[in-house]
């Protein structure tokens, strides 16, 4: 059985969260950097010490679309109905993300200042929180300056109407043209009949990064119909040790004994590896030139690059691109920096509708 702690050994966001504190020099000095994370909202749950002096949570700069008016994008939980509906699931990826609790629990990458969007009651994006999750992309660009933008959600093309998909395909254009990092989940498998067995969108955006799970074997333990071609990068996805919160017990929650599959974990991941290396390498892209849609696409390629291989397990059928593989956090800082005139600039979104 995997240890507690796996999918941070595995990432090795330890080693390189130390990196970032000795640069900030004891000031959590993050330098302006914002992580927009969509998702079910928030809780109040102890790994985002939200009564504390650093909270772990802009709660508000958030936004609820699923309450109109509401002052927050606080996640109700009193809601349920069928497989795609996850009361909690923000909270459970918010805290994968940036959840800090010495001794008890540590996220990916603690003390981040994340922005929480409260866009859907679950996994599954359809109708109107296909233009939630558009609406909250603008805003996470245009209001609050997002550097990157976590989504571990996701929609099948065949299940948004063409005005709804080509929002949200607007939306990914928008944020990558400003150099904003958006990552999304990839989905999960044949097995998951909801998801139809595709990567989804929004991460299946060219313009997005894409990411896949792995287990603590480090073997893919999601996969597609579609093959593995439009995965960026790998993450742990199984058996990840998560924050939880229930409707009905006494807030602040502080359950954190639970484990979480899916990609919606390895999206997190991704996306605090992001914000390290924006915080560590920003004075060089900015000193290099790297603008607009050149720092996507250099986090692109510097994930390709600096990267740990996967364990085996590819099929003919679904071959595993060459230069992707499991995410390494401490290599991702240290490596060299593409050439700008290297840089491809991604096709606008286009997404896939009858």
């Amino acid at each position: 059985m995997p240890s507690s702690a796996w999918n941070i050994d595995a990432v090795r966001s330890r080693e390189a969260m130390g990196r970032v504190f000795d640069a900030m020099g004891g000031n959590l000095d993050w330098r302006g950097i914002v992580v927009a994370h969509l998702d079910t909202g928030f809780t109040d749950h102890i790994v985002f010490n939200l009564s504390g002096p650093t909270p772990a949570l802009r709660i508000a700069d958030g936004v609820n679309y699923m309450e109109p008016g509401a002052a927050e994008a606080r996640d109700p939980l009193n809601y349920s109905g069928g497989l795609t509906v996850y009361p909690g699931h923000g909270t459970r990826t918010l805290g994968t993300l940036c959840g800090n609790l010495p001794g008890t629990y540590t996220g990916v990458c603690p003390t981040v200042p994340v922005v929480p969007y409260r866009i859907t009651n679950g996994v599954m994006l359809t109708g109107q929180t296909i233009v939630n999750a558009s609406l909250a992309i603008m805003d996470a660009v245009d209001r609050h300056l997002a550097d990157v933008i976590s989504i571990s959600l996701g929609v099948q093309s065949v299940l948004g109407n063409r005005k709804q998909m080509h929002a949200l395909g607007r939306a990914v254009d928008h944020a990558y043209e400003r150099g904003v990092i958006v990552v999304g989940a990839a989905g999960q498998t044949a097995d998951a009949p909801q998801l139809i067995g595709f990567t989804v969108y929004p991460g299946r955006y060219s313009r997005s990064i894409l990411v896949g799970g792995i287990n603590a074997e480090r073997k893919v333990c999601f996969d597609y119909d579609d093959g593995r071609k439009y995965i960026d990068v790998w993450a742990p996805a199984d058996d990840v040790r998560r924050p939880n919160s229930v409707f009905g017990l006494p807030e602040p929650f502080s359950d954190v004994g639970g484990s979480g599959d899916g990609t919606s974990y390895a999206t997190v991941h991704v996306a605090g590896a992001a914000a390290m290396w924006l915080r560590m390498r920003g004075d060089e892209l900015d000193a290099g030139g790297y603008t607009g849609w050149q720092r996507v696409e250099a986090f692109r390629a510097m994930l390709r690059a600096n990267k740990q291989a996967l364990a085996g397990n590819d099929v003919p059928t679904k071959p595993t691109p060459k230069d992707t593989g499991i995410l390494d956090c401490v290599a991702l800082l240290d490596g060299k920096l593409p050439k700008l005139a290297d840089l491809k600039k991604a096709a606008r979104a286009e997404p896939e509708v009858n």
